[in-house]
């Protein structure tokens, strides 16, 4: 059975080895498997099988549209690839969420962070102690769809959880005591730790609406409290390569196969 790896060629520059991983297990386990990136795909050679490492879910639907089963699938690369659309759907889960709006008005603050809602990894978040900081983040990020959204009380401290197959596979804390942002890649610490009943009772409540295949769910901390930060779509592997002995990519075909 035919299988693309499909990447955005610059995302696959980053991720050269999971995209190989990804490759080789799939073809240990008796898959034809390619890397193709979104610029130089043919939709009319759509395989079988796709495993989507893009944020684009009308490509996503395109190769529905030809036949494709793609893993993640366009529903879930559309809901977790806007922020906006993450929190509605998640609102009406009942998982909280920090406040937030469009600009006007303005959530409660200061300070707040203002951040588009398609940005990922910590980009295009900022954090402004003041309505003209906020103003100018809102212009710089105009092109973007930004939103302003009360600040953590607990900055530079989050929890991501692992879902594969709508199941826990691994929970890290990421702390930085130089940033408000946590993310690894950005310079932040991490550790896999077990994870809290309260966060698991809202994972539970996210993953049979939302259906995704291998997906990562940020939490943030105000007061104490977890708050849904966002949900990755591509989510990143490297700090279960450098903290676990787990092989998400592996992991991740074995689970496609089981499926297909």
């Amino acid at each position: 059975m035919d299988c693309w790896i499909l990447y955005d060629p610059i995302d696959l520059e980053q991720n050269r080895f999971f995209a190989e991983r990804l490759r080789s297990s799939g073809e240990e386990l008796g898959l034809e498997c390619d890397i193709v990136t979104s610029d130089n795909m043919i939709l009319d050679d759509a395989p079988e099988i796709v495993v989507s490492r893009t944020r684009d879910p009308e490509l996503v639907s395109q190769l529905e549209d030809y036949g494709s089963t793609v893993f993640n699938r366009s529903s879930v690369s559309r809901i977790c690839n806007d922020k906006s659309m993450t929190y509605s759907f998640v609102s009406r889960l009942g998982i909280p969420i920090l406040p937030f709006t469009f600009g006007e008005p303005l959530p409660p603050g200061p300070p707040w962070v203002v951040k588009s809602c398609s940005g990922h990894g910590g980009a295009e978040v900022f954090k402004a102690e003041d309505e003209q900081e906020v103003k100018e983040l809102l212009d710089r990020l105009s092109s973007r769809k930004p939103i302003v959204q009360t600040f953590a009380t607990d900055p530079g401290r989050d929890l991501r959880v692992y879902v594969l197959g709508g199941r826990i596979i691994a929970s890290i804390l990421r702390s930085s005591d130089s940033d408000f942002r946590a993310n690894f890649k950005l310079g932040g610490k991490a550790e896999p730790i077990d994870t809290p009943d309260d966060i698991k009772e809202m994972v539970r409540r996210i993953t049979p609406e939302l259906m995704a295949d291998f997906i990562g769910i940020d939490f943030v901390f105000s007061d104490g409290q977890p708050y849904l930060n966002e949900i990755e779509d591509v989510v990143g592997t490297r700090m279960l390569y450098s903290l676990t002995d787990m092989d998400p990519a592996r992991m991740y075909m074995e689970y496609i196969c089981r499926i297909i």
